[in-house]
């Protein structure tokens, strides 16, 4: 049978898990602009080198792209709510790994823990979670957890400014790193069950199901790849 406009799976708490999706995306993606606001602190302790720095921010957005269809995978078959915990966790060891000191742990801390597995369990299965909780404004719903890079970008590097000028570039990231435990897990383990089931039309019978492509590749793949656009 077709789904009627009553028998809607949109509810308020489609958008409370919406609005969660944000807050955690705004607060995750915080940790990729660290490193770019604290360049040139970390630049002096490698000669003046800010490619080092660079490298290492771009990393974490590199490693976001790959993590997500990965990680995506994971989620379908383990549950968005621990693969977001997971990130979450990842995250803050990759910036607890990083003040070790540029080269190789800042390089490791960013494209593996914060951008392979951190962001990337993060992100993409966040736009693929969400819009299981909506049918009617799907597209809303995901137009408002698509601007969290956006608001990590404009809230977090005068923050970060300040921290690091007052305390230095390795203790703004361990105080993130806390921040991101006691802000994400939380929210995730409260918010993030199981979505509601979508009652789909019947198929005729004896029609063989085809499953969609685009340009030859699944689309959860293309749409990992389009969520893990830097900000």
């Amino acid at each position: 049978m077709l789904q009627s406009r009553s028998d809607s799976i949109e509810t308020r708490a489609s958008w409370a898990v919406a609005s969660v999706a944000l807050a955690i995306l705004g607060m995750s993606f915080g940790a990729a602009w660290i490193t770019a606001v604290a360049l040139k602190d970390i630049a002096g302790e490698v000669g003046g080198l800010r490619s080092i720095p660079a490298l290492a921010s771009s990393l974490a957005w590199l490693g976001s792209g790959i993590g997500g269809i990965i990680m995506s995978r994971i989620a379908d078959r383990v549950g968005t709510r621990w693969t977001v915990i997971f990130g979450a966790l990842m995250i803050a060891l990759g910036l607890s790994i990083s003040t070790l000191g540029p080269p190789w742990p800042l390089w490791i801390g960013h494209g593996l823990f914060i951008g392979l597995i951190g962001i990337g369990g993060i992100n993409a299965p966040l736009y693929i979670y969400v819009s299981r909780w909506f049918d009617r404004r799907r597209g809303s719903a995901l137009a408002l957890i698509s601007s969290g890079t956006y608001l990590a970008g404009a809230m977090w590097p005068p923050i970060f400014e300040q921290a690091i000028a007052n305390f230095g570039w390795r203790q703004a990231m361990l105080w993130y790193a806390l921040a991101e435990i006691v802000v994400v897990a939380p929210l995730a383990a409260v918010y993030f069950r199981e979505p509601p089931e979508v009652i789909h039309p019947t198929a005729p019978s004896g029609a063989n199901p085809i499953k969609a492509r685009v340009l030859g590749w699944p689309p959860n793949a293309v749409f990992a790849l389009m969520c893990a656009r830097p900000g």
